[in-house]
């Protein structure tokens, strides 16, 4: 497969896909800690875990986007990341599934932890698996090295993905739907 092989060793496509990665996990992060017991929260209304596990499985999430975040940035570390980021994704990706399959869309994605409350959809299960394969793009591609057009474009690229997404965001968001708040305690059924 030489096409699948050229297209590998693009720089601008794999720039584009590490860009998107960098700035989905850079703005997913900082509402978490912002307000974290809302995410807390959150985790608890996807019911997929004991509600004593929410704290420390909020407390991991964090830390492995943080992880991503960091590890993307650094060209040694940017592999582990990107493949730390596709686990991650899947795993969103699966829980946000399973909650659809048993007829729950009223809580929050928590996605993005902003005012805008994304109540779930097949939307963010499409959305997280995009950003998976393109985190497992980054992963395992090996690039030439990148010009300045190469940069240029991907970045306009990845800008052009995420102007999608955000869209994707405000025609699924639906103003007079309030987010149910299933679970109990502090941070329970908080808006993201």
């Amino acid at each position: 497969m030489p096409e699948a092989s050229a297209l590998a060793s693009e720089p601008a496509l794999y720039a584009a896909a590490w860009f998107l990665l960098l700035a989905v996990f850079a703005l997913a992060l900082p509402g978490k800690l912002r307000d974290f017991e809302a995410f807390v929260g959150t985790v608890r209304n996807y019911r997929l875990l004991p509600a004593v596990l929410a704290r420390p499985v909020a407390l991991g999430i964090v830390a492995a986007e943080l992880s991503v975040l960091l590890g993307l940035l650094l060209p040694w570390t940017r592999s582990a990341a990107a493949a730390l980021a596709a686990a991650l994704l899947a795993l969103f990706a699966c829980a946000v599934a399973v909650n659809l399959a048993r007829g729950r869309r009223g809580i929050d994605c928590g996605c993005f932890r902003t005012l805008l409350r994304e109540r779930l959809s097949w939307w963010h299960v499409a959305r997280n698996g995009s950003l998976c394969a393109a985190a497992l793009f980054v992963a395992t591609a090996a690039p030439r090295p990148a010009g300045f057009l190469d940069l240029a474009v991907a970045a306009l690229a990845a800008a052009s993905f995420a102007l999608l997404f955000l869209a994707g965001a405000q025609l699924a968001f639906d103003p007079r739907h309030e987010l149910v708040g299933e679970g109990t305690g502090a941070g329970s059924g908080s808006p993201s």
